[in-house]
């Protein structure tokens, strides 16, 4: 199902005993419910890289760190009384700052590309035709 984790990566990291537990479901009912943890986790993490990277993301023990924290912090977040250990918390934040780090541009991924020479640097393109520009910087100096 997931792109970056399976419901068996959440299984093996809190054990069937603790998703019992903490979503009162069993069998089918919580293979469903896990199913919907797990899409929701992707999504977040796929909508802070979109702004850099295509996706789904290539493999990386990076991005299936982070998506186990958020998958964690959902699951314990709706478990008995919503009280999430602080630990839990702390590696969720963490987490999403790294996720801003990213989509900002100050964290880069394993096997990420360099940025070409002279990207992101302005150009100075001359209007067609000769004409006047509209939103020239003079045109608009006083505003």
């Amino acid at each position: 199902m997931g792109n970056y984790i399976l419901q068996h990566d959440l299984e093996n990291r809190l054990t069937s005993a603790v998703l019992e537990n903490l979503t009162g479901k069993t069998g089918n009912e919580l293979s469903g419910l896990l199913d919907g943890v797990i899409a929701r986790a992707e999504a977040f993490v796929n909508n802070y890289a979109c702004v850099r990277y295509r996706v789904p993301l290539p493999e990386d023990p990076l991005i299936t760190e982070w998506t186990l924290r958020i998958a964690e912090y959902e699951l314990y977040k709706r478990g008995p009384g919503g009280n999430v250990p602080e630990k839990i918390r702390e590696s969720y934040k963490e987490c999403i700052n790294f996720l801003n780090d990213l989509a900002k541009g100050k964290f880069r991924l394993a096997g990420d590309p360099p940025k070409p020479a002279g990207a992101g640097n302005s150009v100075s393109v001359a209007p067609a035709g000769g004409r006047t520009p509209r939103f020239s910087a003079e045109a608009m100096k006083d505003f």
